[in-house]
């Protein structure tokens, strides 16, 4: 089964759920540059959805899904990522740590990893919020697509 049909069944669980208990749920778009180990450079424009949860004061669980597309530089890696987040309010900004699986889908090849994340996130409005993120993916299958990303994203919160 590929992460992308993972991720559409997970987007439909957290979607069913949006009703339920201290939770937020978002829809975010980001803007992507990755830098793999060996390889080729590429921006990406990601298509983001989550939720979290409220744990005690000032922490949290969550889960995210997202797609990238590619819109420029060497490569074109199509990007699909599957996460768990931790979150920690420290008031303005709350802290981000993630951990997950990537695949990568180039033409007809498929690698797939683990990923791992810190960021923080800012609310901008009462229903948008910035996030600026660092992730890396680790691909045992293929040298190259180890990649270190960075992420300058807006989400929008239900």
């Amino acid at each position: 089964m590929s992460l992308r049909t993972v991720l559409a069944a997970s987007l439909f669980v957290v979607s069913a759920t949006a009703v339920s208990a201290e939770q937020s749920v978002y829809l975010g778009v980001g803007g992507d540059y990755a830098v793999p180990h060996s390889g080729e450079d590429q921006a990406f424009g990601s298509f983001v959805a989550g939720a979290t949860f409220d744990l005690w004061e000032n922490m949290g669980l969550g889960i995210e899904g997202e797609v990238g597309e590619p819109l420029g530089g060497d490569s074109n890696r199509e990007t699909s990522r599957l996460r768990g987040l931790f979150t920690y309010d420290f008031g303005p900004v709350t802290g981000i740590a993630s951990l997950g699986m990537v695949q990568y889908e180039e033409g007809n090849r498929t690698f797939d990893g683990d990923t791992v994340g810190i960021g923080a996130q800012m609310e901008l409005s009462e229903r948008i919020d910035g996030r600026l993120e660092i992730m890396r993916d680790f691909n045992d299958d293929d040298f190259g697509t180890n990649v270190t990303t960075s992420r300058l994203g807006v989400y929008f919160k239900f």
